[in-house]
């Protein structure tokens, strides 16, 4: 299913969402990234009609759906609270979405979204008993089974320990492979953004600045806002900004490559991209470029789309290794690479 805000205008107190005009194609997974209070969570409540618009039109395959009535949109919502009913069962939290469907049509239904949400073991069991990130799998398979048109999902990671943050997002990525729901997923997280988004649209103070391929946005930011924004994952000039996942000084997103200046500094470092930086196995004794920085591994991060290391190199900086290079399953930790910069006369 098609989407397209256009020209969307919500009003709530003193603050303004839009003019908003964004396109999601068929089957995308559209992340809209930006700080706390940006209007992100604003801008899915009004596709889903939860907000009055004040001007403009939603599209649905062709269809100006900005007063509809929310039942009638075919959108599946996931908040960042799970939002389950607390008497039902697994089992019935899910099926309550296809009621009116035919017994045997709702049980394999049910037992298809619980297969995909990886909770099959849980069907039994009541929300209580379960742990945040089961929650969030649970009612993600409960907005699944309504057959949804398109699918919000609303900052549903940001109430979760880092290990069932890394289940959810593979969770996702699994479920948006096989099912191909049209998506769009708020967060204010690169590692989410970098992970699952096809696109990312960045919202700022109400506005869209940017929007575009994902590893293309953090490249090359088009307005200085938006670099000041994306800083942490596209520039290494600032020795507070932390990986979330390695606690390495700088995001590693899988279009960049962060290095060290020469003297060891991260101040002033340059912004580099993926295919300037190459990192190898090392091998003792060997003779190597004067740009060649040795290092070795601290830590590993494995991410469906490649690997993310720590590596100290006389400093801690993370970089990333793209799932197709031959060496990416072989490294382990505690292993000497070598980290080639590019010359500073290219």
């Amino acid at each position: 299913m098609k989407l397209a805000l256009e020209e969307i205008t919500v009003q709530a107190g003193s603050f303004r969402l839009g003019p908003l005009t964004l396109a999601v194609a068929q089957g995308e997974y559209l992340v809209v990234l930006g700080p706390s209070g940006a209007g992100k969570t604003m801008t899915l409540e009004t596709i889903a009609g939860l907000r009055a618009v004040r001007s403009g039109r939603i599209m649905m395959d062709g269809r100006d759906i900005a007063h509809a009535a929310p039942e009638s949109r075919r959108i599946g919502f996931l908040f960042q609270d799970s939002l389950l009913f607390p008497h039902l069962s697994v089992r019935r939290n899910i099926a309550y979405g296809a009621a009116r469907m035919p017994r045997a049509e709702r049980e394999a239904l049910v037992a298809r979204m619980a297969r995909a949400a990886g909770v099959e073991a849980l069907l039994e069991r009541m929300p209580a008993g379960l742990s945040g990130g089961e929650r969030q799998r649970v009612a993600l398979a409960r907005a699944l089974a309504t057959n949804p048109a398109v699918l919000l999902l609303d900052e549903p990671m940001a109430a979760l320990d880092p290990n069932s943050r890394h289940d959810l997002r593979t969770t996702l990525l699994e479920l948006h492979r096989e099912l191909r729901t049209t998506t769009i997923h708020v967060t204010h997280n690169f590692a989410e953004a970098l992970a699952l988004g096809d696109r990312v649209a960045i919202l700022i103070e109400g506005k869209i600045l940017q929007v575009g391929p994902t590893t293309e946005v953090f490249s090359h930011p088009a307005s200085p806002v938006v670099a000041g924004f994306l800083r942490s994952a596209t520039r290494a000039a600032e020795h507070e900004t932390a990986d979330p996942e390695s606690g390495a000084p700088t995001l590693c997103p899988r279009s960049l490559s962060l290095a060290p200046s020469r003297d060891g500094d991260l101040g002033g470092a340059p912004e580099l991209r993926a295919d300037d930086v190459s990192i190898t196995r090392g091998e003792p004794g060997a003779e190597r470029p004067e740009q060649d920085v040795a290092g070795r591994i601290i830590s590993i991060a494995r991410h469906p789309d490649g690997v993310r290391l720590t590596l100290n190199v006389g400093l801690r900086l993370a970089a990333c290794v793209a799932r197709d290079e031959p060496f990416a399953d072989s490294l382990i930790e505690g292993a000497a690479v070598w980290v080639r910069l590019p010359r500073e006369d290219r």
